[in-house]
């Protein structure tokens, strides 16, 4: 998810059952499902960690994050995607730093333990590494001048996905984020074509690499991974409250431009974040909302509602990742005007359609 201002698949698919990679688009008019969405689409969420507080931890693998878990579980969700953080000084710097927390913590430890405990309540889990930049830079701006500026940060970068690609084979996880809103840099298809061959030489599950939404037109690789990923929060409405109907609106022009996107590759189309604040104007830049704004809850309500109705039925579509819950099962509430829906009237909306597709 971009970030500014003051702000910031389905069972385990073995590696026989991934899709084999073409040299083009594919224009065959029959989308077939990919093995990711073998189990039917993904009602997922993005799980974050929760943080701690003085004599607490709340983070993934605590007791904190197994209550959490089960609320989610009741809410019908089948998918989480756990979130471990690089960080990059400045989107021309070629060195990625990640690895050992402050507290001396193994973050590895941190996302078997959160595994077992989605397992343990029969959800899947996808691992999405992110790659965080202080603030009003932002992951979508990483680019180099230079060839050899360019190889430098893909070993870099290198050096970090395949490490997660170990992990996830060692833990059991269920399919693989091989990028995250890194736009600027999938231009350099060759070195992205390496890259996924190497890891599914060491991962066997279901592979997605997650577009910014003004770059997923662009990638020229997906037929190399399972499903087309997608941080979709695209600009709907204007205006402090726009109701359901002009959301449903805005959404039509995007779902036919997604829809010629998966006939072209061949791919089903997952939303690896989808988010609205409760806020005022959450619908009108969607990836950045004030802090400050006047908590609006029928807001949030609307646009999941005009995203259950416009997008969810499409039969192109895999999937999403809702923005976000954490890991604290006290967090959200309804005088708070972050993404969360817990404890708002959102939750409902998806604890309804998220049951129905459950048992459909």
């Amino acid at each position: 998810m971009r970030r500014s201002g003051t702000v910031l698949a389905c069972l385990l698919v073995v590696a026989g059952l991934a899709w084999m990679p073409t040299s083009s688009p594919i224009d065959d008019a029959t989308l077939e499902p990919a093995p990711a969405l073998a189990g039917g689409r993904h009602r997922g969420i993005s799980f974050a960690q929760g943080g701690g507080r003085r004599g607490s931890f709340t983070g993934y693998g605590s007791d904190a994050s197994a209550e959490s878990l089960g609320l989610l579980a009741a809410l019908g969700v089948n998918w989480i995607s756990v979130m471990p953080y690089a960080y990059q000084a400045t989107p021309q710097d070629t060195e990625i730093r990640w690895g050992a927390r402050r507290d001396g913590s193994d973050p590895d430890e941190r996302l078997r333990q959160v595994t077992r405990q989605a397992h343990d309540l029969g959800i899947n889990v996808m691992m999405k590494p992110h790659v965080w930049l202080r603030p009003p830079d932002w992951v979508g701006l990483i680019a180099h001048e230079s060839d050899a500026n360019w190889a430098r940060w893909f070993a870099s970068y290198r050096a970090l996905i395949l490490h997660y690609a170990r992990l996830a084979a060692d833990a059991g996880i269920d399919a693989l984020c091989i990028g995250n809103e890194l736009d600027k840099t999938t231009s350099r298809e060759a070195e992205w074509r390496s890259l996924i061959a190497e890891i599914r030489d060491i991962y066997g599950g279901a592979l997605t690499y997650g577009a910014g939404f003004e770059g997923v037109y662009d990638v020229p690789f997906w037929d190399a991974v399972d499903f087309i990923g997608l941080s979709a929060y695209f600009k709907l409405v204007d205006g402090a409250s726009p109701d359901r109907a002009s959301l449903v609106a805005a959404w039509r022009p995007t779902v036919g431009r997604l829809a010629a996107l998966s006939q072209r590759w061949h791919r089903p189309i997952v939303f690896t974040e989808l988010g609205y604040r409760s806020a005022s104007h959450a619908t009108q830049h969607p990836w950045f909302v004030d802090r400050d704004a006047v908590v609006d809850l029928e807001l949030q309500v609307a646009a999941y509602e005009a995203f259950f109705e416009a997008v969810w039925p499409q039969p192109w579509f895999g999937g999403v990742y809702w923005w976000k819950w954490f890991s604290r099962p006290d967090h959200g509430g309804p005088d708070d005007n972050d993404y969360s829906p817990r404890g708002k009237p959102a939750e409902a909306v998806l604890r309804r359609h998220f049951a129905t597709d459950a048992s459909s």
